[in-house]
């Protein structure tokens, strides 16, 4: 029987050897590509830095705030075109500057015990201590109290604001837990006592059900470690700001999904000044910018183009408003004094987009050129109003409230129009005051928008076919994420 095989065998043998060679190293090349970019997408992990704070309002540390998101919840979240959506807030009034909130029924935190009013309260209150990094966003507060027998809490504030609730995407927590390893939260996951994963909450109040039921927890202590664990597969997911000097790059091959932020890059001028007192040229200046160029050229893709202080992907964006400001290649200058753009050195994207507008006024015929500076020295000479123009940024919170900018401790071009600030208030009262103010700012413009600035965040090849991260949420809609099977 067997030598019956064998001329089969040599057949087989002789058939295999007649292939051509390359051909079968090319097959060989890619599957063992395709092998791997298909990480082990089965287990999910999310780092930690269990020797730093993990206070929802105070902490430092970018990690432990990503985290929290997991085991919190807000009373409010903010969307992706910066709308509110309720979370633990049921429903609410508003009426003469104050806010009723309802405060969701059923909900209870991770240690079985029920939400009430006093905790949202307590959470609230901490978040607008002058430590927080909550403090200049709930600035506009006069007062807090919650009320068990209604279930209900009452926020009063300075002024009116219709758009307050997109202010609330803060995480609630159970009163009196600050100062634990980790809070305790109303989320979808609840640490496991050893801190090695989150545990998916069974019943939890929202019904839904996210891609993965155990997170594995990966503690580290430096950004190096951070990046190896990644790179290593061990730590799935990893925000950064490629603007930053302090950005973080993988090595590993992974996805980027940009994420949409409210930080405002703008150019302030000096009213004190004759030549910028004049709505004319400043108008002149706006259409004479090229936004476009800047944000994808020397912004490297990571800001968002707008001519007005508001989010281009906001719901609520006057886009034909907007075209009142749009780059004009044919706009001509005039100025008989050169000028100068103040501009932070530490920057190298904000130095670029600088340069860019420099040559553009000195070419247009307002000699222009750019005095870079320290921080520390940048932030004094605009202190002094020591400056023509300035390139600024500022994080707006998501009711884009311009306050700080045209009355506060912003408005370092010392710009002032009594029917601005009326049309502004108009404006945080409800939408229907929002053309009315864009078309008087296109018409005064007290500063130029430039872009709004976008930071990544980076998964693991292979992981997710859909995400929606916010800047507050890294999570955010976690149940949503569709996960990519192969």
């Amino acid at each position: 029987m067997i030598k019956k095989l064998i001329p089969v065998f040599l057949a087989i043998f002789l058939l295999l050897s007649s292939c051509d060679i390359a051909e079968i190293e090319n097959l060989d090349e890619e599957i063992a590509t395709e092998n791997a970019i298909r990480p082990n997408n089965s287990v999910f992990g999310v780092a930690f830095a269990s020797n730093e704070s993990a206070d929802p309002y105070t902490t430092s540390n970018k990690l432990n705030s990503e985290l929290l998101r997991l085991i919190t919840e807000p009373l409010f979240s903010v969307s992706a075109d910066f709308a509110a959506r309720p979370e633990l807030c049921e429903s609410y009034t508003y009426e003469d500057k104050t806010y009723v909130f309802k405060i969701k029924s059923g909900v209870t935190f991770s240690d079985g015990s029920a939400l009430s009013p006093r905790d949202v309260e307590y959470s609230l209150r901490a978040a607008a201590e002058a430590s927080s990094f909550y403090s200049n966003t709930l600035s506009i507060i006069e007062s807090i109290s919650s009320s068990k027998k209604d279930g209900t809490v009452t926020v009063r504030l300075k002024y009116d604001n219709a758009r307050f609730p997109r202010l609330l995407d803060i995480p609630v927590i159970k009163e009196g837990t600050r100062g634990e390893k980790l809070p305790i939260g109303t989320g979808l996951y609840s640490p496991k006592d050893d801190f090695s994963s989150l545990v998916l909450r069974e019943n939890h109040h929202s019904g839904r059900i996210p891609p993965y039921s155990v997170i594995s927890l990966v503690d580290v202590a430096s950004t190096d470690e951070l990046l190896f664990e990644f790179d290593n597969h061990t730590v799935s997911v990893l925000t950064s700001d490629p603007t930053a000097s302090s950005s973080l790059t993988p090595l590993s091959a992974s996805e980027i999904t940009d994420v949409n932020t409210t930080r405002m890059h703008y150019i302030g001028f000096n009213m004190r000044k004759g030549v910028f007192a004049d709505a004319a040229v400043r108008l002149t200046i706006a259409k004479a910018i090229d936004r476009e160029s800047a944000a994808k050229n020397d912004f490297a893709l990571m800001g968002t183009p707008a001519t007005l202080p508001l989010h281009p992907f906001s719901s609520s964006y006057p886009t034909e408003i907007a075209g009142n400001l749009t780059y004009d290649s044919n706009i001509r200058l005039s100025l008989e004094k050169p000028i100068e753009l103040l501009v932070n050195s530490e920057s190298t994207g904000k130095l670029a987009v600088c340069k860019r507008i420099s040559e553009t006024l000195t070419r247009l015929g307002a000699p222009c050129t750019v005095r870079a500076l320290p921080f520390n020295e940048y932030a004094a000479s605009l202190s002094r109003g020591d400056f023509d123009l300035y390139y600024g940024e500022v994080a707006l919170g998501a009711d884009f409230d311009l306050t700080r900018l045209l009355q506060g401790p912003l408005n370092y071009g010392a710009y002032y129009d009594a029917e601005l600030t009326s049309l502004h208030s108009a404006y945080l009262s409800g939408d229907e005051g929002l053309d009315a103010f864009f078309r008087f700012f296109c018409k005064k413009l007290p500063f130029l928008p430039i872009m709004f600035k976008n930071t990544v965040m980076y998964t693991q090849q292979g992981f997710f076919e859909k995400s929606s991260p916010t800047p507050q949420n890294t999570y955010n809609d976690f149940f949503e994420w569709k996960k990519r099977e192969f």
